[in-house]
């Protein structure tokens, strides 16, 4: 049973390259632009109070890098976690391998490209080129969210909560709008006030997913 279950989980192909490719994406931006960047580049400014934070340009074009590495190490760990618990508590608590492999494929597709827009970003600014990093950042959180609204009623039913699933499609409808409008709100205001908003929206969506279907037995 176990063995047809792992068959039918299968692997995240899709997050897998696409993972691969913003790593390398990554690398080769990281190359172009080293010799731009400085010596030392200051990530926090003095402030009363406040010392002033700088760090090597090494590390300023391997973070992000080094964060996706360790990204997918925890993703494929929380799946042997998963398949580990999987006879010690209860099925509806741990989704399915398919559903696990879908959790998996999803965030491996969306995050490392959310990541790689940040880190050349960051890096084309630093190098001194007049590049819209807000902007961008912001247009790419919100199709971040807009992806992960698109995908949420896909992941992982939640079927310890009677009703869940409709309120799963309900919520995963309105965090691709709250994304949609971010991206597109960015070309029009502050985009640091646009992705705050839209991250608030888009956190409380999946916990109001959860608490209305259990609110509605007891009205």
């Amino acid at each position: 049973m176990r063995v047809t279950e792992r068959r039918r989980g299968g692997v995240p192909w899709a997050g897998a390259v696409v993972s691969v490719l913003s790593l390398i994406a990554m690398v080769v931006i990281s190359w172009a632009v080293y010799d731009s960047l400085p010596e030392l580049v200051t990530t926090r400014p003095a402030r009363p109070g406040t010392a002033e934070v700088r760090v090597t340009r090494m590390v300023l074009a391997t973070a992000a890098p080094v964060a996706l590495v360790v990204l997918v190490a925890l993703m494929a760990g929380s799946g042997l976690v998963a398949e580990r618990l999987r006879g010690l508590v209860p099925p509806a608590l741990i989704g399915s391998p398919a559903a696990q492999a879908r959790s998996t494929n999803v965030l491996l597709a969306l995050l490392p490209p959310f990541l790689l827009v940040l880190h050349g970003g960051m890096l084309l600014r630093t190098a001194g080129h007049d590049f819209p990093l807000e902007v961008t950042v912001a247009v790419a959180f919100g199709l971040l969210i807009a992806g992960l609204g698109h995908a949420l009623p896909r992941i992982h039913p939640l079927r310890f909560v009677p009703g869940a699933e409709r309120a799963q499609r309900f919520g995963g409808h309105l965090m691709t709008a709250v994304g949609g409008c971010c991206a597109v709100s960015a070309f029009f205001l502050p985009p640091m006030f646009v992705s705050i908003a839209a991250a608030l929206a888009a956190g409380a969506i999946p916990l109001l997913v959860v608490l209305v279907p259990l609110a509605r037995p007891r009205s």
